[in-house]
């Protein structure tokens, strides 16, 4: 097999795993529910996209990304499927990718922080998440999105739904 192929096979079986995580935490209502990779992958599937050759640490490290992914993914589905729940997202102009820098320091994002970037422009969180992290001046990156702008900051894993007000 190719190594294209071997990569497209790897992508598209992470791709299925996600899927069914979500399904996963779909169905248990958000209870306290642990999901690991052995429970959405086969030993066949796990030898094909190189999983079975992680470390135990890494393989805890995955099983911790894919319970958060599973989360995210249940609260975005849960959110497009009521409507009426409150919650409403600006689409905000951030296409093609804006880059910047914070001005001054960060200590993450608790539901409303406000985000005022060098190049003058300032955003606002636009969905309730909580995230801690103390970071002084740091590069973000604002992307476009299925529900909007996403804004990642450099050093941190998690992203942050924000919108532009001004």
């Amino acid at each position: 097999m190719s190594r294209n192929a071997s990569l497209e096979r790897t992508i598209l079986l992470i791709l299925v795993l996600f899927a069914l995580g979500a399904i996963g935490f779909a169905a248990a209502q958000k209870a306290e529910y642990t999901l690991t990779v052995e429970q959405v992958m086969t030993p066949q599937e796990m030898r094909e996209s190189g999983i079975s050759t992680l470390t135990a640490t890494q393989r805890q490290a995955f099983n911790d990304w894919l319970n958060r992914y599973s989360l995210k993914l249940y609260a975005v589905a849960t959110q497009q499927q009521s409507p009426n729940s409150g919650t409403s997202y600006v689409r905000s102009s951030c296409s093609p990718a804006i880059e910047s820098t914070i001005s001054g320091d960060i200590e993450g994002w608790d539901g409303d922080t406000i985000f005022k970037l060098d190049n003058g422009q300032i955003w606002q969180q636009a969905e309730y998440e909580y995230t801690y992290f103390y970071s002084y001046r740091p590069d973000v990156t604002i992307y476009q999105a299925r529900a909007g702008c996403r804004m990642t900051v450099k050093g941190e894993r998690d992203t942050v739904l924000v919108k532009r007000i001004k």
